[in-house]
């Protein structure tokens, strides 16, 4: 079972929903997912006269609860893990069981936004290579240049197929390139780093 950990600014932030209806509060958190999608910054002005805060501390509130909510999301939590995430924040239990039913409610919604606004990094499929060697042209007529012809197979979502034309010495160096990075991950630091990272 995970939690959340919220930092002391989260935690700041998220203390002005103690002083704020729970209407208004469903409103904020409606705002704070639209955000996670579309990235924007509502303004609160009509929102601050009306509670008597400044927009800065309601738009600090809206950001913490899309921490809270996208974050919750991510790393999948249940009521129960919800409930003890925001344990901290010393919310009355009418106001925690308020937040964890709008985050249950929303949670799948969130979700596909985090997967949507996600990067994807192409992925290697396969590689396929050609050599091709020229041994004479109108010229010249002992030449030998031998030339990589390389097709490389990516997947982004779909199949993509990128073709590279290179000559022998620079295919030695990415030969040697390639057999250094190998090389660097049997180091003893590299092995300390991702035994730390799992």
């Amino acid at each position: 079972m995970s939690l959340l950990l919220l930092d002391q600014r989260h935690q700041q932030d998220l203390q002005l929903l103690t002083s704020i209806p729970l209407e208004i509060i469903t409103q904020f958190c409606r705002i704070a997912i639209e955000s996670l999608g579309k990235g924007t910054k509502p303004s609160f002005v009509k929102a601050a006269q009306n509670l008597g805060v400044s927009q800065d501390k309601i738009a600090a509130a809206v950001n913490a609860l899309s921490y809270l909510f996208g974050q919750s999301a991510r790393l999948m939590l249940n009521d129960i893990s919800f409930i003890e995430s925001i344990y901290i924040l010393r919310f009355s239990p009418e106001l925690s069981e308020h937040l964890k039913q709008l985050y249950l409610a929303s949670k799948n919604q969130i979700r596909e936004i985090l997967k949507d606004t996600s990067i994807t990094f192409p992925e290697y499929n396969n590689l396929e290579w050609r050599l091709d060697t020229q041994i004479a042209s109108r010229c010249l007529r002992n030449q030998v240049t031998p030339i990589f012809t390389l097709k490389l197979d990516i997947k982004k979502p779909e199949l993509e197929s990128i073709y590279l034309q290179t000559d022998i010495v620079n295919m030695r160096h990415l030969c040697f390139e390639l057999e250094q990075a190998l090389d660097e991950l049997k180091s003893a630091h590299c092995r300390r780093i991702l035994r730390n990272i799992k």
